[in-house]
């Protein structure tokens, strides 16, 4: 192929490449406008994320109602005044106290049925446990009675047979002494008497010191084990009633709970398994020891249950004290909780409030219990009382007044 032939198929090397060095198509129209309404719409996203004002190109700080001396501070009584007209005091929602008739249980705690009296052998009524050793531990308390009252009836025989023995030994010493007064009978069978007669009531002494240590030790042998089962939640005295148609029901109650609960206040027991109503039951012993670990007492509660549906083990949540009752009940979010203690902020003057130290029960719904701190009349703050909390927590600091610890 000669030179003329190649010359169309030669590149010129100095030559930019294509579409190098020439302009490019001015911009339309559309894309001008486009391009500066992002502009601007990005600016004013930043500009409004980064630097909000009021609209003085200020930038205002995030508002804290507590800290807003305008609207709220303290007084030299420590007192909270409240200015009326501010958006912190339309926040808040001002509640009268009164008086109303309940059958809210006063506590609820959560129990298990350790007992039930069931038909055993035959026709007769065997009490069973949810667990093996509360089964085995009643059975030696049952013996310990047995032994209790076997002892007593031995040391009552052993009793009087010394008694019977010493008294006939004691006859006839007197019959001999006659008889040697009167020369009938010897000194010597006389001596011999007595010598019987001081064997006779040492004899006697020890056979009854015996069946009494036998009897007091049957006595100790039963105190333990009825401690074992108080301890457990059982009450003795009920196992030997043998009431029907009731279960015996344990729960563990806090210490600090343990004022509101009494022997005989009733109670109802809801089972998660059964759905037909609470069952009604009372209050029947208290625990005398505290659990170290779980700083609660065992309340021991009898469940009626006449149609035995209850099975021991099953799991009920049970609420104290349902007799209906007078009681002060606040909204919910107006108790406010600092440290150990419950507050309500009470009117006294105006816009003057005071923060009272309260003992509150149970909560129900959006309304809580209070049983003492306050009365039928007050004046206190529900809805945005939790804005006021520190303000609370500076005034309990200042004050001297003792810490009232959640009831």
């Amino acid at each position: 192929m000669t030179n003329a032939n190649l010359e169309p198929f030669r590149v010129d090397k100095t030559a930019p490449p294509a579409g190098c060095g020439q302009a490019l198509p001015p911009p339309s129209r559309l894309s001008r406008v486009l391009y500066w309404a992002y502009l601007v719409l990005t600016m004013g996203i930043l500009t409004f994320l980064l630097w909000p004002d009021d609209g003085t190109g200020k930038a205002v700080p995030t508002p804290d109602p507590s800290r807003e001396s305008a609207a709220v501070r303290l007084d030299d009584e420590h007192r909270i005044v409240i200015q009326a007209g501010t958006p912190l005091q339309k926040k808040l929602q001002v509640f009268t106290i009164q008086e109303e008739r309940i059958r809210i249980p006063v506590v609820n705690v959560t129990g298990s049925v350790v007992a039930s009296l069931r038909i055993g052998a035959g026709d007769s009524r065997d009490w069973q446990f949810n667990s093996p050793e509360l089964l085995a531990t009643y059975a030696d308390w049952q013996k310990a009675v047995a032994d209790i009252a076997f002892a007593k009836t031995q040391l009552e025989a052993i009793r009087e047979l010394a008694e019977n023995r010493v008294a006939a030994q004691e006859s006839l010493v007197q019959r001999l002494t006659k008889l040697v007064a009167v020369g009938t009978e010897t000194e010597r069978e006389l001596a011999s008497a007595q010598n019987e007669l001081a064997q006779s009531r040492i004899q006697g002494r020890k056979e009854v010191h015996e069946a009494e240590t036998l009897w007091r030790q049957a006595h100790r042998t039963e105190a333990a084990l009825r401690r074992q089962l108080e301890q457990a939640g059982l009450d003795a005295t009920l196992l030997l009633a043998r009431e029907e148609d009731i279960d015996i029901v344990v729960a563990d109650v806090p210490e600090t709970l343990l004022s509101q609960v009494r022997v005989g206040q009733s109670c109802e027991a809801r089972f998660a398994c059964l759905h037909n109503g609470p069952f009604p039951g009372v209050v029947r012993a208290i625990s005398p020891v505290l659990s170290m670990e779980r700083r609660a007492l065992r309340v021991l509660f009898t469940i009626h249950d006449p149609d035995d549906k209850l099975r021991p083990g099953m799991f009920a949540d049970i609420g104290l004290g349902t007799e209906e009752r007078v009681a002060l009940r606040v909204p919910a979010p107006g108790l406010i909780h600092v440290g150990r203690s419950d507050y309500l902020i009470r009117r006294e003057d105006g816009e003057r409030w005071r923060p009272v130290p309260v003992k509150a029960g149970e909560v129900q719904a959006d309304r809580v219990e209070i049983l003492e701190g306050v009365r039928p009349g007050d004046e206190v703050i529900g809805e945005g009382a939790i804005l006021l909390k520190p303000l609370v927590d500076t005034v309990r600091a200042a004050s001297p007044e003792p810490l009232t610890e959640r009831g």
